[in-house]
C-alpha cells in the first residue's frame, strides 16, 4: 500500500446525525505501511473507537481469530497475501453481517472494487482518503450492523418465544393469496410438508365442516374492515384420526386505502386444556361429545354409550367434605380406566370422560353392541361394588349404569345421549347398582315420572296424601300391640299410587324430607288418639320410616322433638325405623345421630336386616332396640332347605346377645307364624296380621284384637 496521502479533513469530524455508533467500537487496520497505519489509526481514536492495527494478511487472519471486531479496514494492495485474499478467508467464516469488511484500494481499480464487493465486501474507500467520508461510511456500516445484530436478536428472541409457546404461525399475503406456513403449524396439522403454492385452502381443508361456518365469519368481519383482530377456535381432524382444538389469532395490516392486504398470527393447540377433565385426567363432556358426533356421522350401528352415576355422592361430601369427594370421584375414574381396558369389546376404540359432578361416561366406538359390551358393564358393576377407602375408612357406593346403542333411526350425538340418559335415570328409578339398556318405552316412564314428580310436590297442601297402618304382633298370641305407618298417594286422576313409584323421586327431589315430618306429626298424633279412646289398655307403639335423606338433615333430632311435644305422644312407644344402607354411608355421623335420638326416648329399629350391609361388627356398636328382619328371609323359608331356617335362627340369636328384640316382616302364613316362633323370634309383621289399611279399619282391627285379649285373659 503506498503511503497515505494529507487527510483533508480536520483533526475531529463531528459525528453524522442518525448514525453514531458506539464509543467502544473496535476497529481492525490492515495495511502494510507503517505510516498509513499509525496515521489512520490516531485520526480513529481521536473520533472515540479502540483501533487495533495489522500489518500482513496472516497477521490480520490472527487478530481476527484472537479477538472479536466490530468492522476492518483492509488495504488491497498488500504484499504475499493480497486484501481480497484475506477477504475470501473470512467471507468462508463470518457473513457481512457478522464482520464487516470496508475495503481500501485505488480510484483506477474499478475491476478489483468490483470484485471485493461480489467477495462480500460491505464497502470500498478510495484513494486518496478523504477522512470525512471514511469515517462517514465506517458509521454507516457501524450501525447497520448493530441495527441487524439488534434485528436478529428480536427475531432469534421471537423464534425462542414462538417454540416455547409451541405455536405455528402464518402468514397470509391477500394480494398473492399465498400462505406461509411454518414448519410448527405443518407439524400441528400432522403434516410433513406445505405444497408448492400453499394458499388458505390447506388451512380450511382440515377444519371440520362443524367449526367452518365460524371462522369465515370471522374473516369476514376482518375483510369487511369491522374488526383488525381474528380470534377464533375450530377443530382439526389430525391424519392420525384424533381430534384436536385450535386457537387461532391473527392481526390484519391495510393499506392506505384501508384495503385488507395481510393477516398474519399463530395456531396453538390447546386440545388437552379443551378436552381434559382438570380433577380425575379423563376427557371431559366436550372430547366426548365430538367423538360421539363423529363416530354417528361415520354411519356405523356398533357405537355405545354408557353413563354411569355414583348414587348419593352428595352424602360423601356433606359427611366427609369435598376432598374426600374428589378423591373419590379419581378413585372411580381409575377403575373405570382400568375396568374399560380389560373388558372393551375388541376392536373397539374407547373413550372414558367425566360429564361432570358424579357423572361419568363411556363411548365405545365400533364393535360394540349387545352382546360384545355385556362383559364390561359386568365388570363395571362387580369392580364399583368394592369398597373405596377414603380418609382410612371402607365406603361403599352403588353406581347405576344407562346404555345406548347406536341406530339408523337416531339424529346423532343428541339423540345416543338423550337415550342413555333416559336408561340411566330408569335405572336409577329401580334401585342401587342397576344397569339398564335403553328401549323406546324408557321414553314414556320418564314422561309419566316427570309428571308425577310435578304433581307430588303439591300433594300434601292438596290432602292427597293418606297414612295407613300395618299391626306388628306377637307371634305365639298373635295380638296386636302396635302399628307402622306407611305413606299411601291418593291421586285425583290415577287413583292410589304404590309407594314404589313416588318414594324414589320424593327421596331423589328432597320432598320426602317435607312428607316425612308430615307422615310423622300425622301417624303421632293418630295413634294417640287411640291411646286416649282406650285409657285402660296397654299403649299402642307406633313405627315410622326416616328416609336416608332425612337422616341425613342437621333438624333431624330438632323436629322428631317438635313433633313429640306438639302432639303429646309418648316418646317411649315411637320406634323410627333406619335401613342399613343409611348407616354403612358414614357410621360414626350415624352412631352420633342415633345417640341423640335415643336421649329424646324413642325406641330405634334396623330396618331390613340382611338385605345390604350386615355387619355384627357395627351394630354392636349403635344404639338400636329392634331388628327387623327382612322379608326375604321370612319368604325363603323351606322345611326341605334347613338352611333357610339357621340364618334366621342366627340372627335371633345375634340380637339376644345384643339385648334386641327380633321382628320378622313378610309374615304371610301360618307356616311362615310357627316356624318363626320355633326359631325363636317373637315378634311379626305381615299380611297374616293385617295387610296396610287406613286408620279407620285399623282402629275396628285394633278393637277387635282387644276383645279377643280380654276373653283370653278372662
Amino acid at each position: 500500500m503506498s503511503e497515505l496521502p494529507e487527510l483533508t479533513s480536520p483533526e475531529t469530524t463531528p459525528a453524522l446525525h442518525g448514525v453514531a455508533p458506539p464509543a467502544t467500537s473496535h476497529i481492525l487496520i490492515v495495511d502494510d505501511e507503517q505510516l498509513n497505519l499509525d496515521m489512520l489509526s490516531r485520526r480513529l481514536q481521536r473520533s472515540g473507537f479502540t483501533v487495533s492495527v495489522a500489518s500482513t494478511g496472516r497477521k490480520a487472519i490472527a487478530e481476527v481469530a484472537a479477538k472479536p471486531f466490530d468492522l476492518v479496514l483492509l488495504d488491497q494492495m498488500m504484499p504475499g497475501m493480497s486484501g481480497s485474499e484475506v477477504l475470501r478467508h473470512w467471507r468462508e467464516q463470518y457473513s457481512p453481517e457478522q464482520l464487516p469488511v470496508v475495503m481500501v484500494t485505488a480510484v483506477a481499480e474499478s475491476d478489483k472494487i468490483a470484485s471485493a464487493l461480489e467477495a462480500g465486501a460491505n464497502d470500498y474507500i478510495t484513494k486518496p482518503i478523504d477522512y470525512q467520508v471514511a469515517l462517514a461510511r465506517i458509521r454507516v456500516q457501524l450501525s447497520r450492523k448493530k441495527a441487524e445484530a439488534a434485528l436478529r436478536l428480536s427475531e432469534e428472541r421471537y423464534a425462542l418465544a414462538a417454540q416455547a409457546s409451541r405455536d405455528g404461525l402464518w402468514d397470509w399475503d391477500l394480494a398473492t393469496n399465498m400462505v406461509y406456513y411454518s414448519p410448527r403449524w405443518l407439524e400441528i396439522m400432522g403434516l410433513t410438508e406445505a405444497p408448492a403454492n400453499p394458499n388458505e385452502q390447506l388451512w380450511f381443508e382440515h377444519i371440520l365442516p362443524a367449526d367452518q361456518d365460524e371462522v369465515t365469519s370471522e374473516l369476514e368481519l376482518i375483510r369487511h374492515g369491522a374488526s383488525d383482530v381474528l380470534h377464533c377456535s375450530y377443530r382439526v381432524l389430525h391424519p392420525d384420526g384424533t381430534l384436536r382444538w385450535m386457537s387461532c389469532r391473527a392481526v390484519a395490516t391495510r393499506d392506505n386505502a384501508g384495503k385488507l392486504v395481510r393477516l398474519a398470527g399463530s395456531q396453538s393447540d390447546v386440545t388437552e386444556e379443551k378436552t381434559r377433565d382438570a380433577l380425575t385426567g379423563l376427557a371431559n363432556r366436550t372430547l366426548l361429545l365430538s367423538y360421539l358426533g363423529l363416530a354417528c356421522s361415520e354411519g356405523s350401528i356398533s357405537h355405545a354409550v354408557l353413563f354411569i352415576d355414583l348414587d348419593k355422592f352428595k352424602v360423601v361430601n356433606d359427611s366427609l367434605g369435598h376432598l374426600a369427594g374428589d378423591d373419590l370421584l379419581r378413585q372411580v375414574a381409575n377403575r373405570l380406566k382400568e375396568v374399560t381396558a380389560q373388558y372393551a369389546p375388541v376392536g373397539s376404540e374407547s373413550i372414558c370422560a367425566r360429564m361432570g359432578g358424579d357423572e361419568f361416561a363411556l363411548l365405545l366406538r365400533s364393535n360394540a353392541d349387545l352382546t360384545s359390551t355385556q362383559p364390561l358393564v359386568q365388570a363395571l358393576q362387580a369392580t364399583m361394588k368394592k369398597p373405596f377407602r377414603l380418609e382410612g375408612r371402607q365406603l361403599h357406593c352403588a353406581f347405576s349404569i344407562g346404555v345406548s346403542y347406536y341406530t339408523p333411526a337416531q339424529e346423532g350425538a343428541e339423540d345416543m345421549l338423550r337415550e342413555a340418559d333416559a336408561a340411566l335415570y330408569a335405572a336409577k328409578a329401580r334401585g342401587r347398582g342397576c344397569a339398564v339398556v335403553f328401549d323406546p318405552s324408557l321414553f314414556a316412564q320418564a314422561q309419566e315420572r316427570f309428571e308425577l314428580e310435578n304433581d307430588l310436590r303439591g300433594a300434601i297442601e292438596r290432602n292427597e296424601l293418606e297414612v295407613f297402618y300395618q299391626a306388628k304382633a306377637d307371634l305365639k298370641s298373635c295380638h296386636l300391640y302396635g302399628v307402622e305407618a306407611l305413606l299411601r298417594w291418593r291421586h285425583p286422576r290415577r287413583g292410589l299410587i304404590s309407594p314404589g313409584l313416588f318414594i324414589p323421586i320424593a327421596e331423589e327431589n328432597g320432598t320426602i324430607v317435607e312428607i316425612g315430618h308430615w307422615i310423622l306429626h300425622e301417624a303421632c298424633a293418630q295413634v294417640k288418639l287411640w291411646h286416649d279412646q282406650t285409657p285402660d289398655g296397654p299403649l299402642l307403639e307406633l313405627s315410622v320410616n326416616l328416609s336416608p335423606r332425612e337422616f341425613r338433615q342437621q333438624n333431624l333430632v330438632a323436629g322428631v322433638a317438635h313433633v313429640l311435644e306438639t302432639t303429646g305422644f309418648p316418646a317411649s312407644c315411637l320406634h323410627l325405623e333406619i335401613t342399613e344402607g343409611v348407616l354403612f354411608e358414614d357410621i360414626d355421623a350415624a352412631a352420633q345421630v342415633l345417640r341423640s335420638l335415643k336421649d329424646l326416648g324413642v325406641r330405634l329399629d334396623l330396618d331390613d336386616f340382611g338385605s345390604g350391609y350386615s355387619s355384627f361388627r357395627y351394630l354392636r356398636q349403635l344404639p338400636f332396640d329392634l331388628i327387623k328382619i327382612d322379608r326375604e328371609f321370612t319368604f325363603a323359608l323351606n322345611p326341605d332347605e334347613p338352611s333357610s331356617e339357621q340364618l334366621i335362627r342366627t340372627i335371633v340369636s345375634m340380637g339376644e346377645t345384643l339385648g334386641m328384640k327380633v321382628l320378622a316382616e313378610g309374615v304371610e302364613t301360618e307356616p311362615h307364624r310357627s316356624t318363626l316362633q320355633r326359631l325363636g323370634c317373637k315378634l311379626g309383621q305381615g299380611f297374616y296380621f293385617s295387610r296396610p289399611i287406613e286408620a279407620g279399619q285399623m282402629k275396628t282391627l285394633l278393637e277387635g284384637n282387644a276383645s279377643r285379649s280380654m276373653e283370653d285373659a278372662a
